[in-house]
């Protein structure tokens, strides 16, 4: 049955999930059907033999029964092993907020595995939770979670441990920039990933374009042109590019050809668990920096979206997020021969970011995707 209606549980496993006990508790309807009567009588919580099984593979269902202990919140869980830990979001469409980062956070004091059982690896920031704080006009909690959501991002990334993303499904915005800041992917075939907040009125603030600037400056191409790879990730970012594909992906820069892409969903935690075992001796990445032509490049992009704007491709407060994605890729207030960190693009992202969602047209655009699920362009 599993096969063939293609579902992510068979019934055995679902049994087994809810629990033989606690089913019969809440279920009382099953006259006629002898497998649940006799199972009734019995209630033998082992009541499959293993032929009965899917498969023997080593899947997130079954190995966090056997977890040491389990920590974490109402938006994810830990699952904590011997040597190593399991974060799984747990919200609707796995979308991250305060305590999805605060977990991610907690769990990076052992080797880390970031996987989810449900459809979705993360459709990004919760956009409710943001704007719940916008709608009250504080604009201070929102700051406070984007910096927060930034520094788990940077433990990630530089944590003493090797971390691994096992995306599956949408990961899409703010789920990309958790598997972008990840050590090492091993993705499904089956995603669809991509930054998309311009869509929103926003721009990237986990360190997503900061990400793709790095990717791409080291082309052949942007050795030669400083402005390759700004120009670039502000056409892939600006446009809200997705991938639905590890083959997609890789052109666009989102998945790397070191990143595992496999084909059976079962497969994502042992292949994950196989990446922890080869990087025992893991060292932490070296932070990288930047060097951006400032001004005169960001008078190139916002050319660029004068055409756009003049062609009516986009409309007034198409040109406000643009110009401030166009701030953040230029480097700012800065010349080609000033260096960068990573803590300065952070800030640049995150200050983008908070003049967007103070205007009245980027909470229209959000407010109008949360309730038709479309992008409003205003």
């Amino acid at each position: 049955m599993r096969l063939g209606f293609n579902w992510s549980k068979g019934p055995f496993e679902m049994l087994e999930e809810i629990g033989v006990a606690n089913f019969f508790d809440k279920f009382k309807n099953y006259e006629g059907n002898k497998f649940l009567e006799n199972l009734s009588k019995t209630k033998n919580e082992k009541f499959h033999g293993v032929r009965q099984k899917y498969t023997d593979i080593e899947t997130l269902g079954k190995v966090k029964k056997t977890a040491t202990s389990i920590d974490g919140n109402s938006s994810a869980s830990i699952y904590r092993f011997n040597d190593f830990n399991i974060v799984e979001f747990t919200t609707k469409a796995n979308a991250l907020d305060y305590d999805s980062m605060d977990a991610l956070k907690k769990a990076t004091d052992k080797p880390l595995i970031i996987i989810n059982e449900s459809m979705q690896f993360s459709a990004g920031v919760n956009l409710t939770y943001t704007m719940n704080f916008a709608d009250k006009g504080d604009h201070k909690s929102i700051e406070k979670f984007v910096k927060y959501f930034q520094d788990t991002c940077k433990e990630l990334k530089y944590s003493k441990y090797p971390v691994v993303s096992a995306p599956s499904g949408l990961t899409l915005g703010g789920g990309f920039e958790v598997l972008v800041q990840s050590n090492f992917v091993a993705s499904h075939t089956n995603i669809v990933v991509g930054l998309v907040e311009t869509m929103v009125g926003l721009v990237p603030a986990g360190g997503g374009c900061k990400e793709m600037l790095w990717r791409w400056s080291q082309t052949d191409e942007a050795k030669n042109d400083p402005d390759f790879a700004p120009l670039k990730v502000f056409d892939i970012i600006g446009y809200g590019k997705t991938a639905t594909s590890p083959v997609e992906a890789e052109p666009l820069k989102y998945l790397l050809p070191e990143n595992k892409k496999i084909m059976s969903r079962n497969s994502l935690l042992q292949v994950s668990r196989s990446i922890l075992q080869d990087n025992k001796d893991f060292v932490p990445p070296v932070e990288v920096n930047f060097n951006l032509s400032g001004k005169p490049l960001k008078d190139k992009m916002v050319k660029l979206l004068e055409k756009l704007y003049n062609e009516k491709i986009i409309l007034d407060h198409g040109m406000t997020v643009g110009t401030e994605l166009a701030n953040v890729l230029s480097g700012g207030d800065t010349s080609i021969d000033k260096t960068l960190s990573e803590d300065d693009l952070y800030k640049l992202e995150l200050d983008a970011f908070m003049r967007l969602i103070e205007t009245k047209q980027t909470q229209q655009r959000i407010k109008h995707t949360l309730s038709t699920g479309k992008p409003l362009v205003n």
